[in-house]
């Protein structure tokens, strides 16, 4: 058992909110804004996408206007009639077509029932462009002073004057100083001078990429928070850093144009303020119910059972339906509890499952008609000889690299079996957007941490693709620790818990160490590098430990009783790395290349682990890892025999500080086969039984191949 103990959750706070984080709206409520109205329900800036927005609950009606010929304001998007009426038929000799060519008189012979909606011809028929006093009216009389305006002045430079015609318009229907009015623009010049004729009113900064291509999203939220109270972003822009930029400036973010709710709820899982959408009524309603917030995932899979796992925004019953079908006839149920004292995540073991077969689940808050799937495989049963590929990979969140992760896509692209998540999971330690003033010293620091990570949306599509295993390392914690003797460590691993769908075999006594098997193919042994360690600080000798003598006689028995081809042991730590630093060593090696005065690391330990492998003969090991931040292959000739004794594997970073491999520690014979740093990367590993054969490939974020070696198995 370990030697530390969970703390009680009935002795924490309930609050899941860390204080700090910037990754949370700093508005009250998080608006619905309905673009150009509800136009996926009727033609854009017409009475009925307004009726149908303010029907959908929006919080505001967004209209753009332009400016006529004769100089009257007209709700218009584009500068051409002919994208949203019939002005091509009614005019066909006026091309372009464009609005400040005509005459309101002649605009208002058209039919705005929408070139874009010529699937609803017929049932839009009639439309006719409004003139922003209608709108203004329309919105006041049918929105009972409850639903605000969202008003944006277009091409302010094509029609100058639009500006004081607006605030005339306004003032004239005494809706200047309506508390819900909101004016938006791309142009800074219009704003500032909406700023000096209407001060009292929030302006909003709309941006393309385009706009902050080569700036300092900081400096550049700084500089126009003096006139605008929030930025209106495309969706594609918002990314933690983002977030972090606006939000220390208390500017609100509220992307444009969001019209599904997984895109929703993936802008809302980044703590934005407002949305723009075309269909406000799917994202009202997410605003007033529990929803899976954080997407899905399943882990910890055997050829019987897996642990699925999900996340609402509140307490919620959470409902998991799993299934042969992808279409859920006649699926398995099981029902849980979303509780603040887990940060509302909820675990769910499923049993009887069939073996080598594909499962398909999803997972939705029961107040709540949003869902979210998932599938996973299950190993092949026992004794069988199927192929196996997986990727692996570690190190997110760590020196300032934040989410989007690439590598997460170009792993997710490979269709792997499972997915081994091995360690540092989050960088606990150090500042991120989730955390601005680290360390991580609560629980809701931990579990920011991880939801921080969770707005990536590779990472999200990967683990709601494959079967995931997790192992945490140093930085669930903080750097480097000894998990007896790190008081956070309960705190850790609470959240380190919460966060990946850990079956109770594993979570029982905080052991975490575990065996999967795929078949006779691989043995997947999982190892505890941190939770029974001896502090790095004392000497290396016999009594020093970094698995407990319990953890090592299991290891030494699963590999003795392994009748897998590949036994693939799972260590946090490399073998001869030196990590850490000099008398305070971190990994096996005691780094005696670089200085052979340092009394530390763990040698003596992985002596046995070494021996026992090469005096029982044990074939086809493969050591696994990540931690150093770079990636490298390494055959090993412990007993300098001329024969290789194991390999060890290593990858990363996918999220982290890039290094250059320094030089091995001789210890254990090692040989580097491959080296390379600088590039974020993770790893591939196939086994083929047919071929009696395992590879192992390097690739970078973007899955290219920059390293391929085919091992041959030996009997």
């Amino acid at each position: 058992m370990a030697v530390f103990a969970s703390p009680s959750t009935s002795s924490q706070a309930t609050s899941t909110d860390n204080g700090q984080s910037t990754l949370r709206p700093i508005s009250s409520n998080v608006s619905v804004i309905a673009q150009r109205g509800a136009s996926a329900f009727g033609p854009e800036n017409t009475y009925a996408a307004f009726k149908q927005a303010i029907n959908r609950h929006a919080d505001y009606v967004e209209l753009n206007f332009r400016m006529t010929k004769d100089g009257h304001l007209i709700l218009m998007n584009d500068d051409s009639l002919a994208a949203t009426t019939n002005a091509k038929q009614l005019y066909p000799d006026r091309a372009p077509w464009l609005v400040k060519d005509f005459t309101l008189e002649e605009i208002k012979r058209l039919d705005a029932s929408g070139a874009r909606h010529e699937d609803k011809e017929k049932e839009y028929k009639g439309h006719r462009v409004l003139t922003l006093e209608e709108a203004i009216q329309f919105v006041k009389e049918k929105g009972h002073g409850k639903v605000g305006l969202y008003i944006e002045t277009k091409a302010p430079n094509v029609d100058p004057g639009m500006e004081e015609k607006l605030v005339e318009t306004l003032k004239k229907y005494n809706a200047l100083n309506n508390k819900n009015l909101v004016f938006e623009s791309f142009s800074e010049d219009s704003l500032r001078k909406l700023q000096s004729l209407a001060p009292d009113v929030k302006r909003i900064q709309l941006y393309t990429a385009d706009m902050l291509q080569g700036k300092d999203v900081f400096q550049e939220f700084k500089r126009i928070s003096d006139y605008a109270a929030g930025v209106g972003p495309s969706q594609d822009l918002v990314v933690p850093t983002f977030m972090e930029a606006a939000h220390e400036n208390h500017l609100l973010v509220q992307p444009r144009t969001v019209n599904t709710q997984d895109d929703m709820v993936s802008m809302l899982s980044l703590g934005v303020d407002g949305e723009f959408t075309s269909n406000p009524g799917q994202l009202a309603d997410l605003m007033e119910k529990p929803f899976i917030s954080h997407g899905v995932a399943s882990g910890d899979v055997t050829d019987s059972s897996a642990t699925l796992w999900a996340r609402t925004n509140g307490p919620a019953k959470v409902q998991f339906e799993i299934s042969t079908d992808s279409s859920f006839r006649h699926p398995i149920v099981k029902t849980g509890l979303a509780r603040s004292e887990q940060d509302y995540t909820v675990h769910m073991k499923v049993d009887g499952l069939q073996a080598d077969t594909t499962y398909y689940y999803r997972a939705h808050a029961l107040s709540s008609d949003y869902s979210v799937k998932g599938s996973f495989k299950t190993v092949p049963e026992k004794n069988s000889l199927k192929p196996v590929t997986m990727v692996w990979g570690g190190d997110t969140g760590g020196q300032g690299q934040i989410p989007p992760y690439k590598s997460f896509q170009a792993m997710s692209a490979l269709n792997p079996d499972y997915f081994l998540f091995l360690g540092d999971s989050i960088y606990a330690d150090n500042k991120t957007p989730a955390v601005p003033n680290p360390p991580s010293q609560t629980v809701q620091d931990y579990w920011a941490k991880y939801k921080e990570n969770r707005t990536d949306a590779g990472l999200r599509s990967l683990l709601q693709k494959a079967g995931t295993y997790a192992i945490w390392d140093d930085h669930e914690v903080t750097n480097d620790f000894s998990g007896p003797s790190q008081p956070l460590t309960p705190t850790g691993l609470r959240a380190f818990k919460d966060y990946w769908p850990i079956s109770s075999e594993r979570s029982a006594g905080d052991k975490l160490y575990h065996k999967y098997s795929w078949g006779n193919t691989m043995d997947m042994i999982m190892l505890n590098n941190r939770g029974y360690r001896s502090p790095n600080t004392m000497a290396d000798g016999p009594d020093k430990t970094m698995l407990g003598q319990e953890q090592l006689n299991w290891l030494e028995q699963q590999l003795l009783d392994s009748k897998a081809k590949v036994k693939f042991v799972v260590t946090t730590v490399p073998i001869s790395i030196p990590t850490g630093k000099k008398d305070v060593r971190d990994g096996w090696a005691n780094g005696n290349n670089a200085d052979p005065n340092d009394p530390t690391g763990f040698e003596n330990e992985f002596k046995k682990i070494s021996d026992f492998i090469i005096e029982k003969g044990i074939k086809n090991v493969y050591f696994v890892s990540t931690d150093v931040h770079f990636a490298e292959v390494i055959k090993y000739d412990a007993n300098h025999d001329g024969k290789t004794d194991y390999h060890e594997l290593i990858s990363g970073p996918i999220g982290a500080v890039k290094i250059n491999p320094p030089a091995l520690d001789p210890t254990f014979g090692p040989e580097s086969l491959y080296a390379e740093g600088n590039f974020f990367n993770f790893g591939v590993f196939r086994v083929d039984p047919a071929k009696n054969q395992a590879g192992v490939e390097i690739r970078d974020e973007n899955g290219k191949v920059h390293y391929s070696q085919t091992f041959q198995l030996e009997n």
